[in-house]
């Protein structure tokens, strides 16, 4: 470790934060440059995840905090570097007793100056340990960063895939009202039973109930994401990005070498400098310290002066931090065994993120790439079929469902996708994918 390390970092969190928003693009400054404190009013505007990220970083209350704890860590590296203060002292002998020193006239006096010096390192390795702290402050400032751009884009997806249902629901509403518009118009004909008129109606009313409940659901979710930027009131409109950008997933051996890297392991590492810091602060305290003190003495009798000085060291025959030693050791052997439960814990994670990426990429396709053309001209056929009067509309509102559940399905596995994705970022410590950027899929 360098001992040089106390002080504000070349980065720092509010350098660290301030990177994230430059690599988040202009367009994410020019709606935060609405104000320092307070989220902005984005009036309707479409919303990307990039504008969506920066606003949590600039204005999520979770983040603030970190700022105050990293300056507390540096003050403390500081103070811990800082020895203890000289003392000054009067000592008065000899007076106020019997026979000639009944008086003060026989006192002596003595005015000294005595300074305690730290031996062993004491004072650098202190400041090393804390320094230690104030770098695992500043690493759980960029891991809450990185969970909270996880947390926005999670969301961020979500909204996506409800405004893809309720898309959907209104296409429902808009074919059933034209299935009831068609039907009437038969029964005055005297084509078909009036009995057909109750069906259409029915499945109009079915097809509001999907559509006011997709909305509801868009509405709540719009709702969790403005609460990452502290407003309880969302004040945008669509948000805006593509959930179909998919690619095949990465190589599982590739993902393991990242993991490597991830800063959730890079905590271990810094847990166990810390803790071979504390180590060698309990070391150094088992070492003796040296208190000098000079002054000059006046004695009342003949009025004469004299110097004086003393050295005391205290004698280690009892306790020399034996134990407080032993016990670091411990804790230093327990890093490596964390380390461990760590890394199997993230590969566990990994693993399970890797799987439901890989299924849903898998069914994303075939969805996409056979199933709903399939389904999408079974719909048409049927429609045309049902003008021809060669189906009821039972037979339409029936492979209309269908249609409908299939697309639904279709979403919901683009979401998956891209939550997987999301996660993988998140445990690897990587900055969010950008596919969902609509600006990246023209």
């Amino acid at each position: 470790m360098n001992k040089n390390r106390i002080g504000p970092s070349p980065l720092g969190l509010g350098g660290f934060l301030a990177l994230l928003v430059f690599l988040l693009g202009s367009s994410a400054m020019e709606v935060i440059a609405q104000g320092p404190d307070t989220p902005p009013d984005l009036e309707g505007r479409e919303l990307i995840l990039e504008v969506a990220i920066d606003l949590a970083l600039q204005f999520n209350p979770g983040l603030k905090g970190f700022t105050a704890a990293e300056n507390e860590a540096l003050a403390r590296a500081e103070q811990a570097g800082r020895g203890f203060n000289p003392e000054l002292g009067l000592e008065v002998e000899n007076f106020i007793g019997s026979g000639d020193f009944s008086g003060f006239s026989s006192a002596e006096y003595t005015l000294f100056l005595a300074q305690t010096f730290q031996l062993g390192g004491k004072l650098s390795k202190q400041r090393e340990a804390a320094g230690w702290n104030a770098d695992m402050v500043r690493l759980e400032a960029r891991l809450q960063a990185l969970d909270l751009q996880a947390q926005v884009t999670r969301v961020f997806v979500e909204i996506l895939t409800a405004q893809q249902e309720v898309a959907l629901a209104r296409e429902l509403v808009r074919l059933a009202e034209q299935d009831l518009k068609f039907v009437e118009r038969r029964v005055k004909k005297g084509a078909t039973s009036p009995v057909e008129i109750s069906r259409a109606q029915v499945a109009l009313f079915s097809a509001r109930m999907v559509l006011d409940s997709t909305r509801q659901a868009l509405r709540i979710k719009k709702v969790q994401l403005s609460t990452l930027w502290n407003t309880t009131t969302p004040t945008f409109g669509t948000a805006s990005g593509s959930l179909e950008s998919v690619q095949p997933v990465p190589d599982w051996e590739e993902m393991v070498r990242r993991l490597d890297q991830s800063p959730r392991l890079k905590r271990m590492e810094l847990e166990a400098g810390s803790r071979r810091a504390e180590l060698a602060v309990l070391q150094s305290q088992g070492k003796i310290d040296l208190t000098a003190s000079a002054g000059i003495r006046h004695f009342g009798n003949g009025g004469d002066n004299a110097a004086v000085a003393a050295i005391s060291i205290p004698l280690p025959v009892i306790n020399r931090n034996q134990d407080g030693i032993r016990a670091g050791q411990y804790g230093l052997d327990q890093v490596d065994a964390l380390r461990q439960s760590q890394l199997v814990t993230l590969r566990n994670e990994l693993a399970g993120q890797h799987e439901q990426m890989t299924t849903a990429y898998i069914q994303v396709v075939s969805i996409r790439d056979k199933i709903l053309p399939a389904s999408e001209q079974a719909l048409t056929q049927t429609n045309i079929a049902y003008r021809k009067g060669l189906f009821t509309l039972t037979d339409v509102i029936s492979v209309r469902r269908t249609w409908f559940e299939l697309n639904s399905r279709y979403f919901s596995a683009l979401a998956s996708y891209q939550s997987a994705a999301v996660e993988i970022a998140r445990i690897l410590g990587e900055h969010q994918p950008n596919q969902l950027n609509p600006l990246e899929n023209d």
